[in-house]
């Protein structure tokens, strides 16, 4: 078995599993009601120009306002072709230096009204990253009406079907713009391509005509749902079934994808066994697994993942690991499983940005290459582009891994409403003490003739345990007594201390 793609669709959400050699390396999730807004082209207004981070921010419509670089204004001289053709509408410079003398306020001016499309999704607290270089994915081609360029998949290996495809390209693409060709374009035919860039481009057309009708802010042109992105942008790696659990989906994506690749419609199927999908292919086991913190290697070590406002951390540990051979061997082939697991980790939970790897510390530094080198070709697995350096003297090893949209488990949960997102609580006992300085204030109040304190259960016990004494002595010596009441409702951290007046 080689690639087997899963949709699992209900009314209220869609789910996407990809699996290679029977092992779920991708999940993509979208509600029917909230749908992505990666690659949506938005008719913005431009609400503030900062100068100092040569930015601007723009109004599209969404709770948070857009940032657009103008870096992404600027039509850029190249682009990063895979990163354009597996579906990011961003089309940037190859290097922040071909832009580094323009300046925004040169650009854009507040209150002005803006084409832009969306390269990246809102992320934690930053808003949606904005661009005026469009790119519009077809099946074969990516059309890139701000680049005079044609460039071809740098996953089409073969010279000279590249400049095959680099040909075709060219006497294809629309008089001043630009086409990447994609994966899947590999062996298709100049008619093949070019209905292609002609629908595109006809798209394109109607966006731009569209635009001149709306008052900013308003959506101009909105993406493929999930089950027609996997039709569009996974059909570029081949798959041996594709498996749809609801049947007019099943219908709709054949149709689709019948249009320009028969051979592939030909493997979609409804799926009509009892045992849920997603539980008879282990997607749900797989992403359980991918919301624990800590995931178990099978030598008896394990990682540990944590994810931070700047970056993700991931430790190796050697656990139960022995081994059988001398230390550092022992150590290499435990960095080395986890180097695997890391790589393969980091695709399914779609974590992004900067990640910093602490492995075991090694002496030699000709196994802190292999470690390093052995990151790289697992890595080169992932479609997601990603730079690796090399490892520090600390043992550290840092890479990059592009991101558009949030992580798995971001989009899976929310911040714990009872710790706030810190993912730790006072402990009971620290509590205690806090309460007990309150205790020690209000009981000072001459016009109180009784103490209440309502507490957590563990917080009175704690009190209870650690205090009760100092709490004796206290009524003794005000003559005043302390009642504590256990409030299953409070949270552990929550305290109230107030006083029966007298009268």
């Amino acid at each position: 078995m080689r690639n087997t793609l899963l949709v699992n669709v209900t009314p209220e959400l869609t789910r996407v599993a990809l699996l290679e050699e029977g092992t779920v390396c991708e999940v993509h999730i979208e509600p029917t009601a909230e749908r992505r807004i990666i690659g949506n082209i938005y008719k913005g207004r431009v609400l503030r120009v900062l100068p100092g981070m040569n930015a601007a921010f723009v109004d599209i419509g969404l709770d948070r306002t857009a940032f657009l670089y103008a870096m992404d204004i600027v039509a850029p001289k190249g682009v990063e072709e895979d990163a354009v053709e597996e579906g990011s509408p961003i089309a940037k410079p190859e290097s922040r230096g071909e832009t580094r003398d323009v300046h925004i306020e040169t650009l854009v001016r507040e209150g002005q009204e803006i084409l832009v499309q969306v390269a990246k999704e809102p992320i934690g607290s930053k808003g949606a990253r904005v661009t005026c270089n469009m790119a519009m994915p077809g099946v074969f081609c990516v059309l890139l009406p701000s680049v005079d360029h044609v460039g071809v998949s740098r996953k089409i290996s073969d010279h000279g079907e590249r400049n095959r495809l680099r040909d075709i390209g060219n006497r294809v693409r629309p008089a001043g713009n630009g086409i990447i060709l994609r994966t899947v374009a590999e062996g298709r035919t100049e008619a093949e391509i070019a209905a292609d860039v002609e629908f595109v481009h006809g798209l394109w057309q109607k966006v731009r005509s569209g635009a001149e009708h709306l008052g900013a802010p308003a959506l101009v042109h909105e993406d493929l749902s999930l089950l027609f992105r996997a039709g569009r942008d996974l059909v570029c790696r081949e798959f041996d079934k594709v498996y749809v659990d609801d049947e007019v989906a099943a219908r709709q994506l054949k149709s689709f994808v019948s249009q320009f690749l028969p051979k592939v419609a030909q493997q979609v199927e409804f799926y009509q066994n009892p045992v849920a999908l997603f539980d008879a292919f282990n997607v749900e086991q797989a992403i359980a697994r991918a919301m624990q913190r800590r995931v178990n290697l099978a030598s008896g070590g394990y990682i540990v993942i944590e994810r931070t406002e700047a970056l993700t951390a991931i430790d190796v540990n050697s656990g139960r690991s022995t081994g059988k051979a001398d230390l550092e061997t022992n150590i290499l082939q435990t960095n080395l499983e986890a180097v695997k697991e890391i790589a393969y980790q980091v695709r399914l939970r779609n974590i992004g940005g900067i990640i910093v790897v602490d492995f075991i510390d090694m002496t030699d530094t000709v196994n802190q290459t292999a470690v390093r080198s052995a990151l790289v070709d697992e890595l080169k697995r992932d479609p997601a582009k990603s730079r690796v350096l090399p490892m520090s003297e600390l043992g550290l090893v840092e890479f990059t891994r592009k991101r558009v949209t949030e992580s798995l488990v971001s989009r899976l949960t929310e911040h714990c409403f009872y710790c706030e997102g810190r993912g730790y609580l006072k402990s009971a006992e620290m509590v205690a003490h806090g309460l007990m300085a309150k205790i020690k204030k209000n009981i000072k109040e001459q016009k109180i003739k009784k103490l209440k304190i309502h507490a957590n259960p563990k917080v009175v016990e704690a009190i209870t345990r650690l205090y009760l004494p100092a709490m004796e002595r206290l009524e003794k010596s005000y003559k005043r007594p302390i009642e504590l009441m256990e409030r299953e409702d409070f949270h552990l951290e929550r305290t109230e201390v107030f006083g029966d007046l007298q009268r």
